[in-house]
């Protein structure tokens, strides 16, 4: 059919469909659960129109949200001989709004997902990690992230979801800020930070949703041209290439102000993708055999042959060292 006729054909059915849309619900009403009343007087799901494309230019898209709308034989026999069967009728159900699930709250804990100091708006949970002859388990971040910049105090709490993805103090707690490596404004190595698990907090201490299982740190020497992956809070998982290493002074806007860093790792997406975004920090990357490789904690928006920016990591074995930990896996 022709655009036009598809969408006077649309307004056509929507005429006819209304009513009997109205009356199937209606007749429903009686088993409708206790709720809220506003949620009663809400719109209900029925039946979507659109339009589609065909071989022959166009048909009338039509998608029930109802089954008991998609069981209505007469109706859709209706509808098909209206558009002299050319329409392309879909069963697809309830429909919710989609939030990244390193956006939510997420128990139990993940890596990659959604956390910050209690006055930090949202950064990425990293790794778990664990110190020499102590058992308790520690996530670790970005110190802009859990410390917020140095200024966080032991014992801060720390929320799982970040206060900008709707985690709420102290309901959302998940711990209490540990340790940072304090940033100096020039000859820094990393931005990093821990934060004691609260008692009972149950975690997935390796997997990487989408790519696999951790399998430690790389303890050998990162390579330009070195393919790595990352889970975070904003882009999710992202696959990029190294494209420079041991860097220094590479100079990173904080509230603060300007602060440089040195020996630091260099990525670009693949591909016509970004590797990060604002809310990444503190993502772990890790290379092809699940090696933890870096510490995300910077980016920008030119640089990179994609047009996309570069981002800007910590060696992961400099972060351990500066904080005295290990992997806990």
């Amino acid at each position: 059919m022709e655009l036009a006729s598809v969408r006077a054909l649309k307004e056509e059915i929507s005429d006819i469909v209304a009513p009997i849309v109205e009356q199937q619900i209606a007749a429903r009403k009686f088993g409708l659960p206790a709720s809220p009343i506003v949620h009663a007087s809400l719109p209900q799901r029925s039946v979507a129109l659109g339009i589609a494309a065909s071989d022959k230019g166009y048909r009338l898209a039509v998608r029930t949200q109802r089954r008991m709308l998609e069981e209505n034989d007469k109706l859709l026999a209706d509808i098909q001989n209206r558009a002299r069967g050319e329409a392309d009728i879909r069963y697809v159900g309830q429909l919710f709004k989609q939030t990244p699930w390193h956006q939510c709250r997420q128990r139990p804990l993940k890596i990659g997902v959604s956390i910050a100091h209690c006055d930090v708006t949202a950064g990425t949970l990293g790794a778990f990690v664990k110190r020499p002859g102590d058992d308790r388990v520690f996530v670790l971040s970005n110190n802009h992230v859990l410390a917020n910049e140095d200024a966080g105090n032991a014992g801060d709490l720390v929320l799982q979801q970040g206060r900008y993805d709707g985690g709420l103090n102290p309901d959302d707690r998940v711990g209490t800020l540990a340790e940072w490596i304090k940033l100096s404004p020039s000859n820094n190595l990393v931005d990093a930070a821990i934060a004691a698990l609260d008692d009972g907090a149950e975690t997935l201490l390796r997997e990487l949703y989408g790519l696999g299982s951790l399998q430690g740190w790389a303890e050998g020497t990162l390579l330009p041209g070195a393919s790595v992956s990352k889970i975070g809070r904003t882009t999710g998982l992202t696959r990029g290439t190294v494209t420079a290493v041991e860097l220094d002074d590479v100079v990173v806007s904080y509230d603060r102000g300007n602060l440089s860093f040195d020996r630091q790792i260099e990525i670009e997406g693949i591909g016509d993708s970004a590797f990060s975004a604002g809310g990444d920090s503190g993502s772990l990357i890790v290379d092809e055999d699940m090696h933890a490789v870096g510490l995300l904690f910077a980016g920008g928006d030119h640089g990179a042959s994609n047009g996309k920016g570069l981002t800007y990591a910590n060696d992961i074995g400099a972060v351990l060292d500066a904080l005295q930990i290990d992997l806990a896996i």
